[in-house]
């Protein structure tokens, strides 16, 4: 018998009347009224991922919520990381207002709310609690026409079946930027290792009819572009950064709030981020004109066993050499860039997954060029080779890589693991860590082969990452406002194997 229709046939006791139950919205574009059809729907969005890995707790997630049959696939992604042996009992769930406008955020005075799977419970409790603060309120109304929560329950409820766990359903109107921090502190105390934390937002409505249209040129691109720009922040946990992009783009991504707030939730965790799924509604209909991007993001506890044995081996490593120089090559020959990487690579699963990653050239020992990410927001073999070309061709502190010199270049790239903010600067191993430092809107990072390089003391080390970034060279000691995060890095060349 299917979970869903399982559920069904289960009794639901509620504390109070069946009557206090909020009654799914029977609008048809979302998802399938009928329980067999919408189970359906999601076994096959599920079937078709790999199972979750084991001991690996997720904490939080981003997930769209537009009609399932566009955004369903991508919300499957974060939903089916969640482990059968992760023992969640609570569900904070973070929505924006489409139809009601308001300040602050607006919790519900439901028992449950239903879908066509059956009801789930609602932590009365937690609600009464945030309704005490002067930035919620209870507001029904709001929340009755509200698709941006409900959307995410007959996940949750394929995803963690008949386990026991409530849901706080919060939806947030209008917030100024110094009180994001401030409802992060109102929901804090409801989160321990029992609690998932679930952003809904779906990201840029492009397009005449949502009065959207930075650009009118090589949409797919552009749009790809302003969306990966909007999620580099939220991986890093950099609320400074986060709010600054939407106000320098005016991006439309309807979550804005919700994941903001799950930034100032998050920010000082030491979680690890990742990038689940993107695409565009446009990759669908194939019409960039009017579409809506969206995205899964998972944030999950300190990196397992698994993850840290996880390393390329030798014949992995050739492999992303052979391809970076191959690029370079083909540059000069008037190539592009293959477009069937992932295919290529098909047989090697760990050049697929979402890795940051840097590519550095050097010539005669010395540095000719050097572009990468710290997070990993595409597949390594395309990022290796995105970023072999960016250091040869755009690196700003050097000219353009002429062919001539393309034999006498050694290529060098590294690996990265997720990045980890770290409350004391002290607490960097030099050679070790790689580090990111981040003040306002300055930002810089240094390898970890840097610190062995250069045989530079920790001061010295920051002190010049300090100048890099455009900032006094004591900022890492005298700015309240600096953070650190720090990542590690398998690092390989042409003329030696990893570390």
């Amino acid at each position: 018998m299917k979970r869903g229709l399982l559920l069904l046939l289960l009794p639901f006791v509620l504390s109070a009347s069946e009557k206090n139950v909020r009654p799914y919205l029977q609008t048809g574009p979302w998802y399938p009224a009928e329980a067999t059809q919408l189970q359906g729907m999601l076994d096959g969005f599920f079937n078709e991922l790999p199972p979750p890995e084991q001991g690996v707790a997720v904490r939080a997630i981003v997930a769209p919520h537009a009609g399932f049959r566009y955004s369903g696939r991508c919300a499957a992604k974060a939903y089916r990381a969640l482990s059968p042996t992760q023992d969640i009992r609570r569900v904070i769930l973070l929505g924006s207002s489409h139809r009601s406008g308001f300040y602050g955020a607006c919790v519900d005075d439901h028992d449950a709310w239903a879908t066509p799977l059956g009801a789930v419970a609602v932590d009365r409790d937690a609600c009464r609690a945030l309704a005490r603060d002067h930035l919620f309120r209870t507001d029904r109304s709001a929340m009755r026409y509200e698709h941006s929560l409900e959307n995410q329950l007959p996940f949750l409820q394929q995803a963690l079946g008949n386990k026991d766990y409530r849901i706080v359903p919060i939806l947030f109107g209008s917030l100024k930027k110094s009180d994001f921090a401030r409802m992060a502190s109102a929901i804090r105390p409801l989160i321990d290792s029992r609690t998932l934390v679930v952003a809904s937002s779906d990201l840029t409505h492009y397009g005449a009819d949502f009065g959207y249209t930075p650009f009118r040129r090589d949409l797919a691109a552009n749009l790809e572009k302003l969306d990966k720009g909007f999620i580099e922040p939220v991986l890093n946990l950099d609320f400074e950064r986060y709010f600054a992009y939407r106000e320098k783009t005016a991006i439309t991504a309807c979550g804005f709030v919700p994941i903001g707030v799950l930034i100032r939730l998050f920010e000082k965790k030491g979680c690890r981020t990742s990038l689940a799924a993107y695409y565009r509604s446009g990759d669908l209909s194939g019409d960039y004109s009017t579409s809506v991007s969206y995205a899964s993001l998972l944030f999950t506890e300190a990196a397992t066993a698994a993850e840290v044995s996880d390393s390329l081996d030798r014949g992995e490593q050739r492999l992303l050499l052979e391809l970076a120089r191959s690029v370079l090559r083909g540059r000069f020959q008037g190539q592009a860039v293959p477009a069937n990487l992932e295919e290529r690579f098909s047989r090697h699963p760990r050049l697929l997954r979402k890795s940051g990653v840097f590519v550095t050239l050097r010539r005669r020992g010395e540095l000719r060029g050097c572009i990468g990410s710290i997070v990993g927001v595409e597949p390594l073999c395309r990022g290796v080779a995105a970023n072999a070309l960016n250091a040869a061709f755009a690196d700003p502190r050097f000219p353009p890589l002429a062919e001539r010199e393309l034999d006498g270049v050694e290529i060098e790239i590294s690996v990265m693991t997720p990045l980890r903010p770290i409350p004391d600067y002290r607490a960097i191993r030099l050679g070790t860590d790689g580090v990111v430092i981040r003040d306002g809107n300055a930002q810089a990072v240094f390898l970890p082969q840097v610190a062995t390089e250069t045989g530079w003391a920790l001061d010295e080390f920051l002190g010049q990452l300090c100048r890099k970034a455009g900032l006094e060279r004591d900022a890492y000691r005298s700015s309240p406002a600096m953070k650190f995060l720090t990542f590690q890095a398998q690092v390989f060349s042409e003329r030696k194997g990893g570390k």
